[in-house]
């Protein structure tokens, strides 16, 4: 992070040879047949990207778009995973080549993963683990899903959803997760 912000002259060297490394193994993963190439990030904190999206733009998006393009001349989705808030980067996302985003639902805002990703790639929605989901009510919980499935669910680009689970969570929560994933499961097929 210090060097994206003081420019260290080396940088460009150390995202050439992390490039180089990731795709040797790309190369392997397309070789061997798969599916899709997830590629796990964490690049949000609960208000902002990280990084600015100029930095962004500047230093990850070249990297990203060499990592990407085989997998996607291949033929093979490009899944990714972010915890926080990334709205802010989405389009630079979406052009370095992703077809699968995972924002988290409140840190981002309904409405702004609406806005931003609905219609264009497939949202890979992490249902709230630091409220909603640990502390709810089943209702709570029921209108929630609800809510996301019907807003954010579309026949192009697609939803799936997450739902991490952690303490202190009780056990009837998980179930109301569960029940509400099964019951809106197949709103957009119907």
């Amino acid at each position: 992070m210090f060097d994206f912000a003081l420019g260290e002259p080396r940088l460009h060297q150390l995202c050439q040879m992390l490039v180089e490394r990731n795709n040797v193994i790309i190369r392997e993963f397309i070789r061997g047949g798969i599916d899709v190439v997830h590629f796990g990030e964490d690049i949000g904190t609960q208000t902002a990207s990280i990084v600015s999206p100029a930095t962004f733009h500047t230093w990850i998006v070249p990297s990203y778009k060499r990592m990407m393009k085989p997998v996607k001349d291949a033929g093979i989705i490009v899944d990714t995973h972010s915890d926080g808030y990334i709205v802010e980067l989405v389009d630079n996302l979406i052009a370095c080549g992703c077809d699968v985003l995972n924002p988290h639902d409140l840190c981002n805002g309904i409405d702004n993963i609406e806005r931003t990703i609905k219609g264009r790639v497939c949202i890979k929605l992490d249902v709230d683990r630091q409220t909603i989901v640990p502390f709810g009510t089943r209702a709570e919980i029921h209108a929630l899903i609800e809510e996301e499935v019907r807003r954010l669910g579309s026949p192009s680009g697609g939803l799936q959803s997450v739902c991490g689970v952690y303490p202190p969570t009780p056990p009837e929560n998980i179930d109301a997760v569960c029940e509400a994933l099964e019951k809106y499961r197949r709103y957009w097929w119907d």
